[in-house]
């Protein structure tokens, strides 16, 4: 499984977070007390939203080994920002770019989006709802079929809506179904929604819930969200979210507004 963050408001105050993630996709302590080594290694990918444009990275360079994209993308953290990363410890789905995150989707309802997500779906159950051909879809992961069925059955990403087709998601979490997804609309406008759901074998083992937890920043011109291991290596002054929450975020040029709702 994998480690990834979101976070949206002044650039500088993005930045430590995301070096803290560069360092847990490197050295994880709760995957490595999991026995499931210490690396995050299977590719890694970001999306950044500045001044109305986006940019969509992905690599199968490990993000702890790849030097020239960090650098590129630390340049561009000032100002007000909005930045989704994902560093991939692959649990389903062929090891390639393909299944790199975050995956981009455009739907025939007239909105693109992308998704990011850490943790474990039931992926038969999950292509059963979209229809999907299990056979056609033999490499891809489980994020994928969530992303292809969001493709095919949102029709509007409204709050309403994200929390209808994400709760059918959250039925099929094996482990966890920890996502960021970002909406541009066919306005031009931005949206972000973002869950938090652990199964049951994760919140009773300490192990699996130190490592699925997901961490809260919340300042005046800061609403981050981050894998556990991040504040390992950035200290601040983290809420823990709580299961089964959700956040509906809008996104402007130069601010953001954060809904909190139950999944």
């Amino acid at each position: 499984m994998c480690r990834i963050l979101f976070a949206t408001g002044e650039g500088r105050a993005v930045i430590p977070l995301l070096e803290g993630l560069v360092r847990a996709s490197g050295n994880d302590p709760y995957k490595e007390k999991r026995g499931k080594g210490r690396e995050h290694r299977d590719g890694w990918g970001y999306l950044l939203i500045k001044n109305g444009s986006v940019r969509h990275y992905r690599s199968m360079t490990p993000l702890f080994k790849d030097g020239d994209a960090l650098e590129t993308l630390r340049g561009e953290l000032h100002g007000f920002v909005t930045l989704m990363v994902h560093a991939r410890a692959a649990s389903q789905g062929s090891k390639d770019l393909f299944n790199v995150q975050p995956l981009a989707f455009s739907s025939r309802h007239g909105f693109t989006f992308w998704l990011i997500h850490n943790g474990d779906l039931d992926k038969s159950r999950i292509m059963n709802l979209a229809e999907l051909d299990a056979e056609e879809l033999e490499r891809a992961s489980d994020t994928y079929a969530f992303a292809t069925y969001l493709c095919r059955r949102l029709q509007n990403p409204t709050p309403e809506e994200l929390l209808l087709h994400y709760r059918r998601g959250a039925e099929a979490t094996r482990s966890l179904f920890n996502t960021a997804g970002i909406f541009h609309l066919s306005s031009g406008d931005f949206v972000a929604f973002l869950t938090a759901k652990m199964g049951d074998n994760y919140i009773r083992d300490p192990l699996s819930y130190d490592y699925g937890k997901l961490l809260l920043l919340r300042r005046e011109n800061l609403f981050a969200v981050a894998s556990s291991t991040v504040g390992l290596y950035y200290r601040a002054e983290y809420d823990v979210v709580p299961n089964n929450t959700a956040f509906y975020v809008r996104i402007g040029r130069e601010s953001f507004y954060v809904k909190s709702l139950h999944l």
